[in-house]
């Protein structure tokens, strides 16, 4: 048996056993997923009562893992049977794939809250494998009247949900008040704790949400515009050529780290701010990329054949020259990704970006920095999970190549 089976059979155990140690969390997801699309189509003034960001979140991660325990469950069952495909599954994907997996269904398989807090006298920078406790906090959150039976079933869900995402205020999104429980609830802080006593592997987890979909946002802006300018540039006559051009070198002739932290300075700090700011400072290099590639792909018989067609320049570039930039889209997308990650956690790190008590991976780095000699986990993990990242990106990168 190869060792990528062995992997993958290791990883579908792994999964497995998430599943089966949070299978109420994932039950009463899907129950509060399937009960409010019913309630919103059967009492559709009740939507807007119904919806909530925190269960959503909870929704996705349920419906993540089932997909990917029944994905792995079925490539599983034809190793055992020796009818696998010739899928390949290189080891830096399988490390982008799982840190993915474990962002998105976070909620469901975080131990607690990434904002939760023990008692700081038994908890504070605690290191790993330690054992601590924090407070549950309870919602008592009331139905919708007139739903009957079905909407207690959401309610009860929900309030299962809401419990674990509830934060420390006392205080529920609708003004009641919470019920405590008078006694805390244990746990093994496996990643440590930080100096606030919250569970340093919650927010590490936490952070990957955040981190990995700043990274994913703004390579997808990046590379949009990169592609337009390209194209334009490269598709056009020599003076919106020139003039793109020039704009481009304009951009690169600024260090983007300088210009970012000039317009947060300027119009404040803000993760919208933040995601914008790293796109419109990002294209440059791919543009100039796409933009050779697009002249080299305009002088080929098929992109004349479309202009004698008298076809739109925005129908030859989606349905001619798109499908021929893939390659390039697609590394440049995996490139941007990781250039992005590396940005908020330098920016975050500065306190520029992502700011407390939301977590990312650069501002638990930026928090560990007074705590070097007396809490070491709190710099070792988060730097390991962006380090795993980076080397992942760059050998995906090699592996594809180099093109862009």
């Amino acid at each position: 048996m190869r060792t990528k089976h062995i992997t993958i059979l290791a990883l579908t155990l792994c999964v497995l056993l998430i599943v089966l140690w949070k299978w109420e969390g994932i039950l009463w997801s899907l129950t509060s997923f399937f009960a409010t699309i019913i309630l919103a189509i059967v009492y559709p003034g009740d939507a807007q009562a119904l919806f909530s960001v925190s269960l959503v979140e909870y929704w996705i991660a349920a419906i993540v893992l089932v997909i990917v325990c029944w994905f792995l469950m079925s490539n599983s069952v034809r190793i055992i049977r020796g009818v696998s495909g010739e899928r390949k599954w290189s080891v830096s994907t399988m490390i982008l794939l799982s840190l993915i997996i474990i962002a998105a269904a976070g909620p469901i398989v975080s131990p607690v809250p990434p904002n939760v807090q023990g008692n700081l006298v038994s908890t504070r920078l605690l290191p790993p494998f330690s054992l601590g406790s924090v407070e549950i906090v309870e919602s008592s959150r009331e139905g919708i009247s007139g739903a009957g039976w079905l909407d207690g079933i959401r309610v009860r869900a929900n309030s299962f949900l809401l419990n674990r995402q509830i934060r420390m205020s006392g205080i529920q999104q609708d003004g009641s008040p919470l019920k405590t429980s008078n006694e805390p609830s244990p746990m093994v802080f496996l990643f440590g704790s930080d100096d606030a006593g919250r569970d340093v592997l919650s927010r590490m987890i936490a952070g990957a949400r955040v981190s990995l979909a700043i990274g994913g946002i703004v390579a997808v802006g990046s590379v949009v515009i990169a592609t337009l300018i390209g194209f334009l540039a490269g598709y056009s006559n020599s003076f919106v050529d020139s003039v793109l051009m020039r704009l481009t070198d304009l951009f690169l002739a600024i260090p983007s780290l300088f210009l970012v932290v000039g317009v947060i300075a300027f119009l404040g700090q803000s993760l919208t701010i933040l995601i914008v700011i790293l796109a419109l400072t990002g294209w440059m290099s791919v543009a100039r990329t796409i933009r050779t590639e697009v002249r080299k792909l305009r002088e080929k018989e098929f992109v004349h054949a479309a202009r004698m067609l008298n076809l739109p320049s925005h129908k030859i570039l989606i349905k001619h020259l798109l499908p021929n930039l893939k390659p390039i889209l697609l590394t440049a997308l995996l490139l941007q990704f990781g250039n992005a990650m590396l940005a908020e956690a330098a920016l975050s790190f500065l306190g520029l970006g992502v700011q407390p008590p939301t977590a990312s991976w650069g501002n638990l780095l930026g928090q560990s920095v007074s705590y070097l000699r007396t809490g070491w986990w709190l710099a070792v993990f988060p730097g390991l999970m962006l380090s795993c990242v980076l080397v992942s990106i760059h050998q995906k990168f090699e592996s594809s190549g180099g093109h862009a």
